[in-house]
């Protein structure tokens, strides 16, 4: 990692890692705060799992346990490719920094900042799908979850949404600057699939979670 370069982990406290995110630095930034958001979906579809164990809740245990394991690796991932983010960050300040007086010099250079902004799309589409599948996998708890976390379920499907939005800003602003129409075409059109189905999911979790807590209370 680029020492220049500020960085967030798992193990900062809650404050630490405001301070950093409010100070005149690129890192951590946008990505960085779009993989906690998204762990954190996962985090409360994991707490509605746990409220959902035990005594009569034996018929729908599958459901449940599958869902604990798809957000535990949901959590790494979003862990893996925020460190990822930050990374390929400081590889990029680094290829500025090459020579780029020969035309071999001024080539490489052009192709490893070439890579480097591929990544800075490739990342964020990745978390993208980390909520794509944070959603697919809480959806079945809305129906069968223990309804006093009910809420909470439909918060993480908040927040999955709310990450893959902010993933798509960032894609979109990386984008900008990317020549290659054929690429730009590729990732656009990734980008764009994920959003669509994301926000179809999104709506149609939260219609049946406001109508489970409607008749629940009715």
């Amino acid at each position: 990692m680029n020492k220049e370069v500020n960085t967030v982990s798992w193990d900062q406290s809650l404050r630490e890692v405001m301070k950093q995110l409010g100070e005149a630095e690129p890192t951590p930034g946008g990505g960085s705060v779009s993989a906690i958001v998204a762990a954190l979906g996962a985090a409360m579809t994991s707490m509605t799992a746990h409220f959902s164990q035990g005594e009569g809740y034996e018929e729908v245990q599958v459901e449940v346990n599958q869902a604990l394991q798809d957000m535990d690796k949901i959590r790494s991932a979003c862990e893996h490719l925020m460190n990822k983010d930050m990374e390929s960050f400081g590889q990029y300040i680094e290829a500025l920094r090459l020579p780029h007086h020969t035309d071999k010099e001024k080539q490489e250079r052009k192709q490893t900042l070439q890579t480097m902004k591929l990544q800075s799309i490739d990342i964020p589409l990745q978390l993208m799908e980390c909520c794509l599948y944070g959603l697919y996998s809480a959806s079945p708890l809305i129906e069968i979850c223990n309804r006093t976390v009910l809420s909470d379920v439909g918060i993480s499907i908040i927040l999955f949404e709310a990450s893959a939005q902010s993933l798509l800003l960032t894609v979109e602003i990386n984008l900008v600057t990317l020549k290659d129409e054929e690429q730009h075409h590729y990732y656009q059109q990734r980008a764009d699939s994920f959003m669509q189905k994301v926000t179809t999911l999104k709506q149609k979790c939260l219609t049946q979670v406001r109508q489970r807590i409607a008749s629940d209370h009715a």
